[in-house]
């Protein structure tokens, strides 16, 4: 425990009134239980006339309509820049960590459960395409349902092209977080804590680079299972399939990409 200099006592003070502030803030919006629970939900306990033995009638709940200043006691969702404000603390910690360590090792757990949860999520998926790669059935050019034999032949391909990049991508994946989670918990219990912050200042580029790797994989997944579709059920049918399938696989991808803006905007901004 270093010695208390000014320096110690101005960031207590800071912490003691920011955590004070927000505290005043929570008493300001609701001083009392039954008037914030009245104001901010729009009902209040009535008596209804009926026989109590501790007195009075039972109590119900009426609905009256909401204050109209009600939203001025409470930070709606979406008031992002006052509720960061109000988390101004997180910087000293945040301070402390790149400087001397993440002493909170809770967080540090998190970061390396995220980096396996990515490496489990890639390994299944390359289960199933191995599985899928080898059951897709070569063409045969003696079978008499096969309408469109130049096209099949072709299908046939692009599934082996997909399932394969999508093969190499998931190995990718599950390798390279892997290998950052072995490395990151063998830091930390070697009390190696400014090692275990260089370590992920340096391997974030390829964090980022396993973690589009395994959307291609995704997608190339998705594709080759589409064109299966086709090689299976054969003929007109086969062809309508395949395009409900990749027509189904739009949305799909579209909702991906609305998380990845919403990830960009909230978390990584």
């Amino acid at each position: 425990m270093a010695r208390k200099g000014p320096l110690a006592r101005l960031v207590v003070a800071s912490l003691a009134l920011a955590f004070s502030s927000s505290r005043l803030l929570c008493f300001h919006a609701c001083r009392t239980p039954s008037t914030c629970s009245t104001e901010l939900t729009g009902h209040r306990p009535v008596t209804t006339g009926h026989w109590s033995p501790w007195g009075g009638g039972h109590r119900a709940v009426e609905p009256i309509p909401k204050s109209p200043k009600a939203w001025r006691k409470a930070l709606p969702h979406d008031a992002v820049p006052v509720r960061q404000f109000l988390h101004l603390h997180r910087y000293l910690q945040i301070w402390r960590v790149h400087w001397i360590g993440p002493e909170n090792l809770d967080r540090a757990g998190l970061r390396v459960t995220g980096m396996d949860t990515y490496a489990i999520v890639a390994s299944v998926l390359l289960q199933v395409i191995t599985g899928f790669y080898g059951s897709v059935p070569e063409p045969d050019d003696t079978d008499e349902r096969l309408k469109y034999p130049n096209l099949h032949r072709l299908m046939y391909e692009g599934q082996m092209i997909f399932a394969s990049v999508s093969v190499v991508c998931s190995t990718y994946t599950m390798v390279m977080f892997l290998l950052c989670k072995i490395y990151s918990v063998m830091a930390l219990g070697m009390y190696k804590d400014v090692s275990y912050d260089l370590f992920q200042a340096a391997t974030g580029r390829f964090r980022l680079r396993a973690f589009w790797s395994l959307i291609i994989a995704m997608h190339s997944f998705l594709v080759s299972f589409a064109m299966n579709l086709f090689t299976r059920i054969k003929g007109n049918r086969g062809l309508c399939f395949f395009f409900v399938g990749m027509m189904g696989i739009i949305p799909v991808v579209y909702d991906w990409q609305i998380i990845y803006q919403i990830a960009e905007k909230y978390v990584y901004n």
